[in-house]
C-alpha cells in the first residue's frame, strides 16, 4: 500500500501538489512531526468547488482514503466532505483525526487528541527548569506565555504539573469581569507579597488567548476582524 501526502495541507490537495511518503523520504523528519515534512495551510474545505476539486483528485488517483488531521475546523470539514463523497458515490473514505494543543475536543468516542499531551509535557519540563533557576538565583521573575487560545486547558495542565506562583485562567478572568488593570494588579500583589517574605523571585503562567477574554480588548478584536 502506498501513502501520499499533500504539500501544505489542503492547499496541496487543491493544487495537486502531492508527494509519496516512503521510508527514505520520511527518515530525516522522523520524530519531528508532520509539519516539518509536509507543511500546512489554514485553508478551509467547505465550498462546493473545493469539495468538487477534492473529489476529482481522489477519484482520478484512485485514493482509498483521505486522512484529515486537525482541530474543530478540520473535523467539521471532514464530516462535510464525507457527506459530499457519499452523495456523489466517491469511493474514497474520509478519516478525521483530532489534533490540537488546546485540548478543546471532547467526545465519548475520543479518548484524547494528538498534541495536547506532548505540548503539556514539553512545556512543563521547560517551566520546571525555569522554576529551578528562579529558586536558585533568587532574583528573577519569569512571565511565561503559553499556547492555547480557547480554552485555557494547556496552561492549567502545566500549572498542575509545575505549581507556579500564579496562573492566569482566561475563563476565570472573564467570569469575574476583570480588566487588564485588574489582572496586572493581581500579579503585582503576588510579587509584593512574596517580596515582603524576602522572596524576590517567582513564576507566572499566562495563556496566549487572555486578551480575547478581557471585555475591552475582546470588543476591539471583534471590530478589527
Amino acid at each position: 500500500m502506498k501513502l501520499y501526502g499533500f504539500i501544505n495541507g489542503l492547499a496541496g490537495l487543491m493544487d495537486e501538489h502531492i508527494v509519496e511518503i516512503d521510508e527514505e523520504s520520511f527518515k530525516p523528519f522522523r520524530n519531528l512531526g508532520g509539519y516539518d515534512y509536509l507543511g500546512r495551510s489554514h485553508d478551509y474545505l467547505r465550498t462546493l468547488n473545493e469539495q468538487k476539486q477534492a473529489a476529482k483528485v481522489c477519484k482520478e488517483r484512485g485514493y482509498g482514503g483521505l486522512v484529515m488531521i486537525g482541530a474543530t475546523h478540520t473535523l467539521s470539514d471532514a464530516c462535510s466532505l464525507s457527506e459530499f463523497f457519499l452523495a456523489n458515490q466517491i469511493e474514497t473514505r474520509v478519516v478525521g483525526i483530532p489534533a490540537t494543543v488546546n485540548g478543546n475536543i471532547r467526545h465519548s468516542f475520543i479518548s484524547t487528541s494528538i498534541g495536547f499531551d506532548t505540548a503539556s509535557k514539553v512545556y512543563s519540563q521547560l517551566i520546571g527548569n525555569m522554576l529551578s533557576d528562579s529558586a536558585s538565583a533568587i532574583k528573577y521573575w519569569y512571565f511565561i506565555r503559553l499556547m492555547g487560545r480557547d480554552p485555557s486547558h494547556l496552561v492549567l495542565e502545566c500549572a498542575m504539573q509545575t505549581h507556579p506562583n500564579l496562573v492566569i485562567i482566561s475563563e476565570e478572568c472573564s467570569n469575574r469581569g476583570e480588566t487588564l488593570i485588574d489582572i496586572v494588579n493581581r500579579i503585582c500583589d503576588i510579587i509584593a507579597e512574596r517580596a515582603n517574605q524576602g522572596k524576590n523571585y517567582g513564576c507566572v503562567l499566562i495563556p496566549e488567548g487572555l486578551l480575547n477574554y478581557v471585555a475591552a480588548y475582546k470588543n476591539l478584536i471583534e471590530e478589527i476582524n
